[in-house]
């Protein structure tokens, strides 16, 4: 069990306001690996699984849509995702100095659309890529529980076919713009339970 990793994390972002939101939840779990280069730093990798569900409503067509055009969007989504990540950390904790560690990712995720509709109405996206650079810190006790920590992340995922291709479908579009996601998690170090 040396040298295995065990991710889990969540997402729950929450809409406000009556005509414009954006809301989703998600969990998901990952195993890898990683490497101790000394100093504190390690580097490592790993793949997982997750799925959710997410809505967004929003009016189409900006700040000078009259009254009587107005026209939203109301989005709604069930998915599943396959994920694989590589990353580097600082870690205090390693050299005891400190409870506090830090560090950046890039993860590809292949998300897998189960639904996804505008108001009802069939978006003909059943899958999309998505390149996602993760900024984390992670605290822990590792005086009662070396094998444990709680991260915090912000990574911003955006779909680089869009750009390139974009679709003719505005939908499509909206559905694969660039969001900003923030998630809390456990990371867990199977080979420090017996510290």
């Amino acid at each position: 069990m040396n040298n295995l990793l065990v991710q889990v994390a969540g997402g729950l972002k929450t809409g406000g306001g009556d005509s414009s939101y954006f809301r989703i939840r998600q969990l998901e779990a990952g195993v890898g690996t990683y490497r101790d280069l000394g100093n504190g730093w390690v580097v490592g990798g790993l793949a997982g699984y997750g799925g959710g569900k997410s809505s967004r409503r929003f009016e189409d067509g900006g700040f000078e849509a009259r009254w009587d055009t107005v026209r939203f969007r109301s989005y709604a989504a069930k998915f599943q995702k396959l994920h694989a990540e590589v990353y580097v950390v600082r870690d205090e904790s390693w050299l005891n100095t400190g409870h506090l560690s830090y560090g950046a990712a890039l993860r590809l995720a292949q998300v897998r659309f189960t639904s996804l509709t505008d108001q009802g109405i069939a978006i003909p996206l059943n899958q999309m890529t998505r390149v996602e650079p993760m900024l984390f810190i992670s605290s822990g006790n590792p005086d009662a529980f070396p094998w444990l920590q709680l991260r915090l992340t912000s990574s911003l995922s955006v779909s680089l076919d869009e750009g390139k291709w974009p679709s003719p479908d505005e939908r499509i579009r909206n559905t694969k713009e660039g969001r900003l996601f923030t998630s809390l998690g456990l990371t867990i170090y199977p080979h420090r339970f017996r510290e």
